[in-house]
């Protein structure tokens, strides 16, 4: 990458960044962090971005035009092509996240971070909005009040299951809360379509009054938006895996600096903490989600 370092030519590069298959949802939204630093800290790039179906659409808005892998680029010559692969960091750096992004910002395009651009980004688009509300409406038909917007809920994902899912009676005991107190969950991979589309997800999240969901993509969209969201920690620490994000709490089981991978760093533990907003829970989480709920929905 040397040959591209800002600054070592004096006219625009026209360049293609690629994420090739293999990722899932989560790493399609953290890409949008990426693209953000490359769009400020690279000026002198003229960036296309292309990935997935369904992944592609993180980059409207912050490059100048996305394609679709295994569709025409929308440029016929690029000066580079960049091909990203995303890592884990054992870094453990004091002085930004510890994640995917920050790995692949220093690995890939030899940039820092900065919390100004180091937010989750999806613009949803009028259609995916208006397909969102008709969805929720439909959801919350038998509703009087047009308030009583439902809860987005994500249980069950696809990897690491024993370290991230909830059980069929935690997820049960959150919807039946979620009911109680006047509102209706809208199950994240059963009530909408296309699940492992960024902008479907991003744009149905938008519409809820609040997310509760286990360390999984659609959290990641959760962060996204602006609607106030839980993530559920049960086998992971969080600090490697989600960025800061305003509008989202993790939810962590006391002692969880033990969970995997085992964080015994103080200067990561720290930034950690001063950037992410966390509540613990003793033994099981469902309680603690119903606190927070009740927090939200008041």
């Amino acid at each position: 990458m040397t040959d591209l370092e800002e600054g070592t030519h004096p006219k625009k590069l026209d360049v293609l960044i690629k994420l090739h298959h293999g990722y899932g949802l989560g790493d399609a939204v953290q890409m949008s962090a990426v693209l953000r630093h490359v769009a400020k800290y690279r000026p002198n790039w003229s960036v296309d971005y292309a990935a997935p179906d369904g992944q592609h659409q993180v980059g409207r808005g912050i490059v100048a035009g996305t394609s679709e892998l295994g569709k025409p680029y929308p440029r016929n010559h690029y000066d580079a092509e960049v091909q990203v692969c995303l890592y884990d960091t054992w870094s453990n750096w004091h002085d930004r996240p510890n994640t995917r992004v920050s790995s692949c910002l220093h690995e890939v395009f030899g940039l820092g971070w900065d919390s100004e651009y180091g937010r989750y980004q999806v613009k949803v688009s009028r259609d995916a909005s208006y397909a969102a509300v008709e969805l929720v409406s439909r959801l919350t038909s038998h509703r009087k009040r047009l308030s009583d917007r439902p809860v987005a809920v994500h249980w069950r994902g696809d990897s690491s299951p024993m370290k991230k899912n909830l059980t069929v009676e935690q997820a049960a005991g959150i919807c039946d809360a979620i009911r109680k107190m006047k509102c209706e969950p809208c199950v994240l991979g059963r009530h909408i379509p296309n699940g492992h589309n960024a902008e479907v997800n991003c744009a149905v999240i938008n519409q809820c009054s609040a997310f509760v969901g286990i360390d999984s993509g659609p959290s990641k969209c959760a962060s996204a938006t602006d609607t106030p969201a839980l993530v559920i920690w049960t086998g992971h620490h969080p600090a490697p895996f989600h960025d800061p994000a305003p509008n989202t709490t993790h939810l962590v089981p006391r002692g969880y600096h033990g969970l995997y991978p085992v964080c015994n760093d103080s200067g990561v533990i720290r930034w950690f903490e001063d950037h992410h907003k966390v509540r613990q829970y003793e033994g099981d989480p469902v309680e603690e989600v119903k606190k927070w709920l009740m927090e939200k929905l008041k």
